[in-house]
């Protein structure tokens, strides 16, 4: 199963639907998760239908920021949409191949610091709550370390503090980045 998690910085990009097309073509994912699509509900089905993919569950963006579109064909996985939040698509996705299940959740992280302790606590409710293999990806709007980001203020250590507590307490590690970083 191939999935890809990609901030686009917004879907009516005009070299998103070739971009789209050459990640299909080369890596050919099962799922693809776009992020800060930055589209109103009208403009995404239109986009979307451009994409090449025969499914999908999106949550629209708030205030011209954020948006969640997650796309998937349906050849070598099963996608069952469990859930969506403001901020999260929770699904059940089954590998055809070797018949096993997780719970995939797509996030895209309020970006906002008197949001973020709320978001926080509500993951380590869910990670309580789940008795599967959990996938979860996206924008956390978070940091493990000061290499992450270029520019800017310098990074406290609180800033770097809530990812690493959070994969600690549930016993999860950060997947290594695949392809350019900073994109």
């Amino acid at each position: 199963m191939k999935i890809i998690c990609w901030n686009v910085q917004g879907a009516k990009k005009s070299q998103l639907q070739h971009e789209v097309g050459f990640i299909n073509r080369t890596i050919k994912p099962d799922i693809l998760t776009l992020l800060e699509t930055l589209i109103n509900c009208q403009n995404t089905e239109l986009i979307i239908d451009q994409l090449g993919y025969r499914y999908s569950s999106t949550i629209p963006p708030v205030n011209h920021s954020e948006g969640i579109w997650l796309l998937w064909n349906d050849e070598n996985v099963d996608v069952s949409i469990i859930t969506k939040e403001t901020r999260i698509i929770h699904c059940l996705v089954l590998d055809k191949l070797t018949t096993k299940e997780c719970l995939l959740s797509t996030i895209y992280a309020p970006a906002r610091e008197n949001q973020k302790d709320d978001f926080w606590k509500h993951l380590h409710q869910l990670h309580n709550s789940i008795d599967k293999p959990w996938c979860i990806m996206g924008d956390f709007n978070e940091t493990l370390n000061a290499s992450e980001k270029i520019g800017g203020i310098l990074l406290s250590p609180s800033k770097v503090q809530r990812l690493n507590d959070f994969l600690h307490y549930s016993n999860s590690f950060d997947a290594t980045v695949q392809g350019r970083l900073f994109t």
